[in-house]
């Protein structure tokens, strides 16, 4: 057993813990002196660097049974090891552990690099939207029902910050194991952060195309160059339906003429449309291209609305982290800045704190006053600095923080007093925040399933059904077939989101799960309990 000694509470006595054994969460409850509350729990990976020695002379004698010492002048904590289990030990959900990148973490040496280390997270600058944009250009991006995404600011990434979620990103179920039960990113959550709608068609169209230069020219007005001859692969400025980002954004560098015709200001409101898409929701591993494939749901603009943009950013979103989950991963795309505000909205403890020298705002991540519009719930971060007062950009502290955590450091609904407060656009779709469906964006289909996170919805969680998340669909890419009619090739899914025939249902429950009910007791024996060794201890 450990000891360690707590050199700022003095005291006179120690009481050994009266449960010897770690309880479900790692953790163990001490008896705590004067200042500090009884019964307090304190983590074990919480007290790793802080251990002194296996022994104490003042303590003459330990015992896992309840009994009491004295510790002369100072108080001690005893933290009783055991048999650490990592998980899971029954294995009819987390079936692909093998494959999973907290396989190797678990084996990694305690000191020195971890393997594998931080993942490289792709994420475009917001460009020239961080100037501002022209009114006339503004409308048409409101006339595209985007106008929500326009005010997303740009934010810097916390890449530790992400990798370490992603460990805890499951595959087979979507969403993020952790100590107190699943959580995920839900529909509810792209509309309310990013204001993108969710309600509509599903985002799938042609991936392939004889020229999609000409397309370029059409609806933006610029072609982009050939290829020069003896230059290698991937060098053009095209290359199928991905452009060069900073060959575009060259093309609209100079601001709209105040003359311009209303052919111009529409090029212009879709560049700016394109740049929101493909450099924000729809990031690849390249982070240098843009897809010039959203384009075709943008002839005329207005028709965009008419897509379902948050539910094709999830399906991305989820294929992102399944992929960045394996061993391999280096890297991860997707619309990253979304699961970095989600995790700080759940988890207020890692929040950064705003240091703005002209701006008090009031504390806590959703506690803003007069919330007119929906950019202010992301806006109050924009700037944040990150101070000693948070682990940031530390991927073991970050680890360490995700195993600790308390019932008491989880938001299960952090929107639940701000709903009324927000521009209509961020609610839209709430008839189908909770529906269990396919989400899809051309060759990507990934289900959604809100009925394994139902205290994010303020319901009771039970049981849930086993699920399939396919690892074949998982497989599907778009090499080789470009061609490929993919309305037809997902015309079940197509329709399944069409239907939004079952929505996830169960009785109202707000407040910490025992630990004893029935969803923790199942729940426990079946996730990775553990990521690595130093946040065991």
């Amino acid at each position: 057993m450990f000891i360690k000694n707590l050199s700022r509470l003095e005291s006179e006595s120690l009481k050994l813990i009266q449960k010897s054994e770690v309880t479900s969460y790692g953790a163990l409850p001490i008896a705590a002196w004067a200042e500090v509350v009884p019964w307090h729990w304190i983590h074990r990976g919480a007290l790793i660097n802080i251990i002194m020695a296996f022994m104490v002379s003042p303590l003459r004698s330990l015992s896992t049974t309840p009994s009491f010492f004295t510790a002369y002048d100072r108080m001690y904590v005893v933290i009783v090891s055991s048999n650490i289990v990592t998980g899971p030990s029954i294995q009819d959900v987390l079936r692909w552990q093998d494959v999973h990148r907290s396989s190797l973490l678990w084996d990694a040496p305690l000191e020195g690099e971890a393997v594998p280390g931080v993942l490289n997270c792709r994420h475009q600058e917001k460009g020239l939207l961080e100037g501002g944009v022209d009114p006339r250009i503004a409308a048409y991006i409101t006339a595209a029902g985007l106008d929500g995404l326009l005010r997303v600011p740009n934010i810097d990434i916390d890449h530790s910050l992400i990798t370490a979620l992603v460990e805890r990103w499951r595959p087979e179920t979507h969403s993020f194991h952790l100590p107190h039960g699943e959580m995920t990113i839900t529909l509810q959550d792209v509309e309310v952060i990013m204001g993108v709608p969710i309600a509509g068609l599903p985002v799938v169209g042609y991936t392939g195309m004889n020229n999609w230069g000409d397309l370029c020219a059409e609806l933006l007005g610029h072609l982009p160059p050939d290829r020069v001859l003896g230059r290698g692969a991937n060098t053009a400025v095209l290359e199928g339906a991905r452009v060069k980002a900073k060959w575009l954004e060259d093309q609209f560098r100079n601001p709209l003429p105040a003359d311009a015709t209303d052919v111009r200001v529409q090029q212009y409101a879709r560049f700016y449309i394109l740049e929101m898409l493909a450099g924000t929701l729809f990031m690849d591993k390249s982070g240098e291209r843009n897809s010039l494939m959203y384009l075709q749901f943008f002839n005329p603009i207005s028709n965009g609305k008419n897509y379902s943009w948050g539910s094709a950013a999830l399906s991305w979103l989820y294929r992102h982290l399944c992929k960045a989950s394996e061993k391999t991963a280096k890297q991860i795309g997707g619309v990253v800045l979304l699961v970095q505000l989600w995790a700080w909205v759940r988890f207020p403890h890692i929040c950064p704190v705003m240091r703005h020298p002209h701006q008090a705002l009031p504390l806590g991540p959703l506690a803003i006053s007069n919330m007119k519009v929906m950019s202010l719930l992301i806006d109050r971060w924009k700037g944040a600095k990150i101070t000693t007062e948070h682990p940031t950009h530390v991927l073991n502290a970050y680890r360490m923080s995700l195993a600790s955590l308390r019932p008491n450091q989880v938001v299960w609904e952090p929107y639940r007093d701000y709903l009324d407060s927000l521009p209509a656009y961020c609610t839209a779709g709430q008839h189908i925040w909770r529906s269990v469906v396919p989400l899809i964006h051309f060759w990507v289909v990934e289900g959604h399933h809100p009925e394994r996170v139902l205290r994010q919805f303020g319901m009771m969680q039970g049981i849930p059904d086993n699920i399939d998340t396919s690892l074949e669909l998982h497989k599907i890419t778009l090499q080789g077939k470009h061609d490929k009619n993919w309305v037809e090739e997902h015309a079940g899914p197509i329709a399944e989101w069409a239907a939004h025939a079952r929505i996830a249902e169960a009785p109202p429950f707000h407040g910490e799960m025992s630990y004893h009910d029935e969803y923790m007791v199942w729940f426990r024996p079946r996730t990775v309990r553990h990521i690595t060794k130093v946040t065991s201890y």
